[in-house]
């Protein structure tokens, strides 16, 4: 059997959930989901897969897939052959951090000790962490030819996060512009956003579409004469008023 050969994530949303403190089955699961996640922003691989990946009973299987979706982290849509009910495809979306997670339900459903009071430790310096994120991500964005270099793990480490709403949307725009097109975006939303997000991301993607932009090169000729041309306006503004204020010296 073949394993995929780029890396994957485990967030710390994942690893330091108390819900899954006797599930540590599932957070290996993940982790697998997000590395053949990487190519689509999502895994389509079956249960039947990685029961022979791993080792486990396709039923084990689904019940950890169940689990992970419980909890949020794991974003499940299914295919139809078309006029049918006849499944085509499954399409699981890694999700880093959990959105409408029913913890009571979860606690009632599945075995282990858990405390939903407890939440996941928080790095203090966020400035110094996130400075180190950035930089990792820049550098797989920036290995082009690379497995590793993809928008899906790219937006990952900027340390933002794809909703189940938006991960369709993000991979649209990868199929629309293509992957080294939407990592340069990517690139761009971490020098240029305070805090890293979606909808910074699309303004910057909507602006490249409405400019015919499909190229990392187009990207960059057009953002340098953005920049030249705003260097340009502020150089014309600072002499305007330099010559304003030489205009009142001499009459004073």
């Amino acid at each position: 059997m073949e394993f995929p050969s780029y890396y994957s994530i485990l967030t710390a949303d994942i690893r330091y959930d108390p819900r899954l403190k006797n599930h540590a089955d599932c957070k290996v699961l993940y982790s697998e989901i997000t590395a053949l996640s990487n190519k689509y922003g999502y895994c389509s691989a079956s249960n039947k897969y990685f029961s022979k990946l791993y080792d486990r009973p396709v039923p084990t299987i689904s019940k950890w897939i169940n689990i992970l979706k419980d909890l949020g982290y794991l974003k499940v849509e299914m295919i139809y052959k078309d006029n049918t009910k006849e499944i085509k495809e499954r399409h699981i979306f890694p999700i880093s951090t959990p959105i409408n997670a029913n913890v009571n339900t979860y606690s009632r459903k599945h075995e282990g000790g858990i405390n939903a009071s407890v939440k996941p430790p928080i790095n203090a310096n966020v400035k110094d962490n996130n400075t180190s994120i950035n930089t990792t991500r820049k550098n797989s964005c920036s290995s082009k030819g690379s497995d590793a270099a993809n928008a899906f793990v790219a937006y990952q480490l900027t340390g933002s996060t794809l909703t189940g709403k938006a991960m369709p949307i993000f991979t649209e725009y990868v199929s629309r512009l293509g992957n080294d097109l939407v990592c340069h975006a990517i690139d761009q939303m971490s020098m240029q956003a305070t805090r890293p997000n979606f909808n910074y991301l699309q303004r910057i993607l909507d602006g490249y579409e409405d400019a015919g932009i499909t190229t990392v090169e187009q990207a960059v000729e057009a953002e340098k004469l953005y920049k030249d041309k705003e260097r340009q306006r502020q150089n014309n503004w600072s002499n305007r008023r330099n010559n304003a204020s030489n205009e009142v010296e001499w009459y004073e």
